[in-house]
């Protein structure tokens, strides 16, 4: 994995497809918001009208239910060209980015690193209704040894509502041999803490960092194996930093590792209803691998 600078940054806006993205992306983003208005209008008058005219007929409950359909397929048609055009600008970056810090760039349809080993234990079992799986950079080591950092939005359904299970990204890691135990670190569940992720593991305090244990439980098959993860007072306060932008989850096992940091959608190059730079743009998505890329760093030399 190699450290991107600046310098990267300058070349990649100046040469290459990204250029030729760049100076083509605000003509397509003005065609994309005049279509995005022209067909929301458009279906906006096709939902009132068929709205009034089911009610005038009586039919109440058909119509809010044709009044919902119609609503969301509006939205949907009309924001269709903006993602186009905001996809045309972001493959290509993302892609060149992951050239120049020498990994692998998977935009979709990719099986999530890490995540059979640790999602029951971090987000119990039972499977999702809804779950998506984006922006995967990923690589292997001098050892072979695979790492790597993706997107994933993780939901549930409980009756008729469906509630997000997970949102962020999660940086997977596959760890040298020698461990035995498996390792939960999950945000503190108040007085729910009795209920321990598996029938096999210990719920394990840590002594002497009263913010740590406020903010997270931690539960362990070898409790020793996670005093001696957790004996290291800067590893205890980097998850306290990544706590403080939302959930934090951690699973340690003997092949791999998986951190799942709830928080904003990375890697995009920001709303094309408005006008904005296309450098600038590039700028955001540049900065979110680097950051990411800085973290992944940070957890492979602690768990690797």
């Amino acid at each position: 994995m190699i450290q991107l600078t600046n310098a990267d940054f300058q070349t990649l806006c100046s040469t290459g497809t990204v250029r030729e993205r760049i100076g083509a992306l605000e003509g397509e983003r003005k065609i994309a918001v005049r279509k995005f208005w022209l067909r929301g209008s458009i279906g906006l008058v096709l939902t009132a009208a068929a709205l009034a005219t089911l009610l005038n007929a009586g039919w109440e409950v058909v119509a809010f239910l044709v009044f919902a359909a119609f609503l969301v397929g509006t939205f949907i048609a009309a924001a269709a060209p903006l993602m186009a055009a905001k996809e045309k600008l972001k493959h290509p970056v993302l892609e060149e980015v992951a050239r120049k810090a020498g990994l692998e760039y998977f935009p979709s349809d990719f099986t999530p690193p890490a995540l059979a080993s640790a999602c029951a234990l971090l987000f119990g079992g039972g499977g999702f209704s809804s779950e998506t799986y984006s922006d995967l950079f990923n690589d292997t080591d001098e050892e072979g040894r695979g790492f790597a950092v993706y997107e994933a939005n993780l939901q549930r359904r409980a009756g008729k509502n469906t509630y997000s299970v997970f949102c962020g990204q999660m940086y997977a890691i596959q760890r040298r041999p020698g461990h035995q135990g498996e390792i939960a670190i999950v945000p503190d569940k108040k007085i729910l803490n009795f209920w321990k992720p598996s029938s096999d593991m210990e719920r394990v305090g840590i002594e002497g960092d009263d913010a740590f244990e406020k903010k997270f439980e931690v539960y362990a098959t070898h409790p020793m194996e996670a005093r001696a993860l957790l004996f290291d007072s800067a590893f205890r306060a980097r998850l306290l930093e990544l706590r403080k932008e939302g959930r934090v989850f951690v699973y340690v096992g003997p092949e791999e590792a998986l951190i799942a940091a709830t928080g904003n959608d990375r890697f995009e190059p920001g709303s094309m209803l408005r006008s904005r730079p296309g450098e600038e743009r590039v700028r955001l998505m540049f900065d979110d691998v680097c950051a990411s890329l800085d973290l992944l760093g940070e957890l492979k030399a602690k768990l690797g």
